[in-house]
C-alpha cells in the first residue's frame, strides 16, 4: 500500500509541475494577444520574430542584460514585436510588460519613467483607457502607457506626424486589446 501512495505522490507533483510550466508558457503567449498583429495598424507589417520573456529570469532576451531595474520594478514576464513600415521604412517597437497581478505596479513603473518623457521635446498625453504619453525627442519617438498590470513601451525612429500619430494608434490599440481581454 505504501509504494502506491509514494506513486500517486509522484504523479500529483509531476502534473502540478506540468501545469506550472503550461502556465508559465500561457502567461507569455497571452501577452502576444494584447500587442497589435501584423498589419493591424494600416502599413506596419511585423518585422521580424517576436521575442517573449515569460518568467523575469527570461527578461534578458528582451534587455540585453539589462533587465535588473525591471526585475526591481515587479515586472514577470514581458514581449516584444518590432514592425517596419513599407512606405517610409522606418521601425516601430513594441514592448509589453506584465507586472503579474498588480496593477499598483503597472502604475508605478509609468510615473517612474514619465519624467523622462516629459522633459522630452514634443511631450503630450494620449487618450487612453489609464494613461499614456508620447514625447519626440531629436533621434526618435518614444511613448508609454499603463492599463491594469501591464506598462507598454513604443519607440519609433522618426518623428514626423505620421510616425507620432503610429505610435498613438499602437499605445491606443495595445490598451484596447488589454481593456478588452486583459
Amino acid at each position: 500500500m505504501f509504494p502506491t501512495t509514494r506513486r500517486w505522490a509522484a504523479r500529483l507533483a509531476l502534473a502540478f509541475a506540468v501545469a506550472l510550466v503550461a502556465s508559465t508558457v500561457m502567461g507569455a503567449a497571452s501577452l502576444s494577444s494584447l500587442v497589435p498583429a501584423s498589419n493591424e495598424i494600416p502599413g506596419w507589417a511585423a518585422l521580424q520574430a517576436d521575442t517573449a520573456a515569460a518568467s523575469p529570469d527570461q527578461l534578458w532576451k528582451i534587455y540585453n542584460g539589462g533587465d535588473g531595474p525591471w526585475k526591481q520594478a515587479g515586472v514577470s514576464s514581458a514581449f516584444q514585436r518590432y514592425y517596419k513600415n513599407a512606405a517610409t521604412g522606418k521601425v516601430l517597437t513594441l514592448i509589453l510588460h506584465k507586472t503579474g497581478a498588480d496593477w499598483q505596479k503597472a502604475k508605478a513603473l509609468y510615473n517612474k519613467k514619465n519624467p523622462n518623457i516629459q522633459g522630452q521635446a514634443g511631450y503630450q498625453a494620449v487618450q487612453l483607457q489609464a494613461a499614456g504619453s508620447l514625447a519626440t525627442p531629436t533621434q526618435g519617438l518614444q511613448g508609454h502607457s499603463w492599463n491594469k498590470y501591464y506598462y507598454c513601451t513604443v519607440t519609433v525612429n522618426g518623428t514626423s506626424a505620421a510616425e507620432v500619430n503610429a505610435a498613438k494608434l499602437f499605445l491606443q490599440k495595445t490598451a484596447s486589446k488589454i481593456t478588452a481581454n486583459g
